[in-house]
């Protein structure tokens, strides 16, 4: 029977003590979205649903799995790769407060005043106090013993029907494909990564057939190839399907068979329309798409396809139209502005305008003037494919004179011949949130050069991303389900990040921003004394939480 100890909330008593330089603790808790996300996840039953085959290499089941998942979760939510973070994620996060007490629970201890996490663990083996409901060793060797294809074969497998059961997937059906590399660094000892060759935007090269010129931009790097499936839901998307392979893999085949796994999984009809760009072209896979799997594909045209040569043929005898530029989206001003603010943002407007005419003139290069498009449908000469194939050509007019010219074909028979070219513009628009994501979010900061690892860690990453998004539209909260992970992460702080102190069997909370402010406006002489705690707390999250054992 544990001995717990009362602590009640008295914040005026605390705050005056604290003003003093007397508590007794300091605890700063964070994350607070974290515990409304794993108790929504809880509520809806979805980490149950995801974990009824969640890949193990385990015969007996020590530790749930469905709080294996989590816990991957936690750390995920924290950008944290290392499983050594367990403990203080587990410590500060919010997963602890969302589990049922009689799995942990979090006290006072009333002779050291510091604070205790007291985790039962999830069997009869344990003879010590335990900070962490299960250890961090647990959770790498249950990544790691379970082999690579099992954690993509799980994601792109079990995991979509619980998203489609959750409303992942919306009715209108678009859906991008995406390859990209993961670098890592070159150390032969990272499996199944491959070095190659890349110019200045990293896209891979033959380095024997590059100019002495080029060569001097080109760099060696040693990498993985991530091929993933998105679904748009309006300005944010979410990831159905993911492989890790080697960054010499071809991409194109890898993304068709995650197509035909998807449409076999989730039924036929969830994928409308498949936004594609050169690199995965084949006419037998985009027949297939259309005549088997019921979807429609967009892609461009590569230069020295005979279909592109016979469309432009037609195109010089075919009606060319002009298509008007998007229109800037207005601002809107909040209502009841303040005159003193309105008057300043004129003043403002007319700065940046001054500005701007001093500035030198863009080059007329890259000035578009003029969009042209042309559409010519029902072509059938295309060898490799046997639906028809809807083309638009498109020629660009740059202030310089010069122009570009390219085309978009698709299986889709468009009436609005403006309509792929809209549809095309969202690919890059989203790739570019996945490359932020990819870059910024420490998808290939790999901690380990086990090959399982580094899947499961790519695993982890886009389904904690995605079950984040679940989130935010359950919460009504569209405006921050179109953030990156880490401007998600702060604005969602802001408010959840505050400070316990302790003092004499109370407490009080405070926003973290409201105590750097007390702190500062301390007495010198209560100031010293704060600051011998603070140091002590400074300590505790340096220092790895030990576990006691006490004799059996």
């Amino acid at each position: 029977m544990l001995n717990l100890h009362i602590v009640e909330h008295h914040p005026q008593r605390v705050l005056e003590a604290f003003r003093r330089g007397d508590f007794d603790q300091l605890e700063i808790i964070g994350q607070a979205d974290e515990k409304e996300f794993f108790e929504l996840c809880f509520k809806e039953k979805i980490l149950e649903a995801l974990a009824k085959e969640f890949p193990t290499a385990r015969k007996k089941e020590d530790v749930p799995l469905w709080f294996l998942l989590a816990a991957n979760l936690s750390l995920k939510l924290h950008l944290e790769n290392a499983f050594l973070a367990f403990e203080r994620v587990v410590r500060c996060g919010g997963l602890l407060s969302a589990l049922p007490p009689e799995i942990a629970s979090k006290h006072l201890d009333p002779q050291s005043q510091q604070i205790l996490l007291e985790c039962r663990g999830f069997n009869d083996k344990n003879h010590y106090p335990r900070a962490t409901p299960c250890d961090h060793d647990t959770l790498r060797k249950a990544v790691k013993d379970v082999p690579a294809q099992q954690w993509m074969d799980w994601f792109n497998g079990s995991v979509q029907p619980v998203f489609q059961a959750h409303g992942f997937f919306d009715p209108a059906g678009i859906f991008v494909g995406d390859g990209s590399y993961l670098f890592v660094p070159d150390n032969p000892a990272y499996e199944g990564s491959v070095v190659m060759w890349f110019d200045e935007h990293n896209h891979p090269v033959e380095y024997e057939k590059l100019s002495a010129q080029e060569r001097k931009k080109a760099h060696r790097e040693r990498c993985y190839k991530l091929v993933s499936l998105l679904h748009l839901r309006g300005d944010c998307y979410v990831y159905a399907a993911l492989a890790v392979v080697p960054g010499n893999a071809h991409e194109c085949p890898v993304l068709y068979e995650m197509v035909e796994q998807f449409v076999k999984r989730v039924g036929q009809g969830v994928i409308k329309l498949l936004i594609l760009d050169r690199g995965f072209i084949d006419g037998k896979n985009i027949t297939r798409c259309k005549q088997e799997w019921k979807m429609d594909v967009l892609l461009p045209m590569k230069k020295k396809m005979d279909i592109l040569e016979d469309a432009w043929a037609l195109g010089k005898r075919c009606p060319w139209q002009e298509v008007a530029p998007p229109a800037p989206e207005p601002k809107i001003a909040p209502n009841h502005r303040p005159e003193v603010i309105v008057r300043r943002e004129l003043k403002r407007q007319k700065t940046l305008a001054a500005k701007k005419a001093r500035e030198p003139a863009p080059d007329p290069a890259e000035v578009l003037v003029r969009t042209e498009i042309c559409p010519i449908k029902g072509f059938r000469s295309w060898t490799e494919g046997t639906v028809p194939i809807h083309v638009l050509l498109l020629r660009e007019s740059y202030a310089d004179g010069h122009q570009q010219e390219w085309a978009l074909m698709t299986t889709a028979d468009f009436t609005d011949p403006r309509q792929p070219k809209d549809q095309y513009q969202l690919r890059p628009k989203i790739e570019e949130k996945h490359r932020v994501l990819k870059c910024f979010d420490n998808l290939s900061d790999f901690r380990s050069r086990c090959f399982n690892v580094i899947v499961a860690q790519v695993v982890f990453i886009l389904l904690s991303y995605t079950l984040r998004q679940w989130q935010l539209w359950k919460l009504q909260q569209e405006d921050l389900a179109n953030k990156t992970p880490g401007l998600l992460r702060r604005q969602l702080n802001i408010h959840t990040q505050y400070v316990v102190i302790y003092h004499e069997n109370a407490y009080t909370q405070m926003p973290l921003v409201t105590f750097t402010r007390e702190l500062l406006e301390m007495q010198p002489e209560a100031r010293a004394k704060a600051l011998i705690k603070v140091r002590q707390l400074e300590q505790s999250f340096l220092t790895p939480l030990e576990n006691l054992r006490a004799p059996p």
